[in-house]
């Protein structure tokens, strides 16, 4: 199955992600098959072919949710938002606990 996830590059406190196609059993640093995007967590900065990402998903490529959120988020599109999985919190705070 085809994945599309990120994949992280640089050096220590100064990551730049990449949003990579690969196969769910291969690792994420050096078996991809196609670079998609890149994403700067730091300068919020998408460079971005979100045409292509959506070929690949109507080809059966299914996306992380971190990356569904982040396009979602940059182009508002439907198609990414069912990929996205709706948590509720579990568990109580400590002020909840005290009382």
């Amino acid at each position: 199955m085809l994945v599309i996830r990120l994949s992280r590059h640089w050096r220590k406190n100064l990551a730049v992600y990449r949003v990579v196609l690969s196969e769910h059993t291969k690792p994420v640093k050096f078996w991809y098959k196609e670079v998609l995007w890149s994403y700067d967590p730091l300068k919020h900065v998408f460079t971005c072919d979100v045409e292509s990402v959506i070929s690949w998903i109507k080809k059966w490529a299914q996306p992380s949710e971190r990356v569904a959120k982040l396009l979602f988020k940059e182009t508002n599109n439907e198609l990414f938002k069912k990929f996205i999985e709706h948590r509720e919190r579990k568990g109580t705070t400590k002020k909840e606990e005290k009382k």
